[in-house]
């Protein structure tokens, strides 16, 4: 009788655990995007503190979810949709080509003063692009030069010509959203947000960038069961951007910030899901998180 009793809350815990991941799976079947085994077990959607290992999400897709998940090429996904296993595969293609596009510029990053981290952002940093996406780029700024940092990085991708602009946008960057280093995030706290800013690859500041996710996993957790944060090596400042960064740290500085500030704010065409704050810029024209977010039901 007593064995009985020690197995009902364990099996009830790995029932609990299989609806988390066919939960999972549906919230990226909106995105047409297939799992492997590894990103169930990174994006696993929160559901009252379960977490899991990968064996034990192995086992469940053999045995619970056998019905109701289907894989093939290293992927899971739900039934009938085998299509979007071999569309990633694809895509896999065009992202890889894109990765070196990507180390070849932002490996300048380091010469670029006020930027305080920068990493690759968005579909790209899942590997999920395609042949014609853009590539989405996160900022972190020095403090009180959000607008200096802006206008310094968008003029060293205009003058390569990569950056987005109008319907130039197949392989180039697009420079969507700056938040000054140290902020904790109080705006746009949901599923689609979490995975966005967990799955960031940084190419400059990644200490800065890790202590930026830290400060923000009071949230994230609540929709990612157990967020995995890397910690990656990337290139130190170089002299260059610390004389900029030391030469500005004063009133003239102060007044640069703020004469830029109120020049790019008069070409920005204010819409939703526009931010212009103090400490963060943000660009999501139609707001794709919003969008999957209003299609998920779980």
């Amino acid at each position: 009788m007593e064995r009985v009793r020690s197995r009902q809350p364990h099996r009830y815990i790995l029932k609990m655990l299989a609806q988390q991941i066919l939960k999972t799976l549906k919230y990226f079947d909106l995105q047409n995007h297939p799992l492997t085994l590894l990103e169930i077990h990174k994006y696993l959607l929160a559901d009252k503190g379960n977490q899991a290992t990968l064996s034990e999400i192995l086992t469940i897709l053999e045995t619970d979810l056998k019905d109701q998940v289907q894989t093939s090429n290293g992927f899971y996904y739900l039934p009938g949709r085998a299509e979007i296993s071999e569309q990633r595969l694809k895509n896999n293609l065009f992202a890889t080509k894109r990765l070196k596009r990507t180390k070849k510029y932002l490996s300048k990053i380091k010469y670029i003063p006020f930027i305080a981290g920068l990493a690759l952002g968005g579909s790209e940093a899942i590997t999920n692009s395609r042949e014609g996406s853009d590539i989405d780029i996160f900022v972190l700024t020095k403090p009180n030069r959000i607008w200096l940092a802006r206008l310094f990085l968008s003029a060293f991708f205009q003058i390569f010509g990569v950056r987005r602009h109008g319907r130039k946008t197949a392989n180039r960057f697009c420079l969507n959203h700056y938040i000054e280093q140290g902020k904790r995030l109080n705006r746009e706290q949901h599923i689609y947000s979490a995975v966005e800013y967990t799955s960031l690859i940084p190419y400059y500041g990644a200490e800065e960038i890790y202590q930026f996710l830290e400060a923000n996993l009071f949230w994230i957790k609540e929709y990612l069961a157990q967020p995995q944060l890397v910690k990656y090596t990337t290139p130190k400042a170089s002299k260059i951007k610390e004389f900029l960064e030391w030469a500005l740290n004063n009133r003239l500085g102060d007044l640069l910030e703020k004469i830029s500030g109120k020049l790019q704010t008069k070409k920005i065409h204010l819409q939703d899901s526009i931010v212009l704050e103090k400490d963060e810029l943000a660009f999501h024209p139609g707001n794709k998180g919003r969008q999957v977010m209003s299609k998920f039901n779980p």
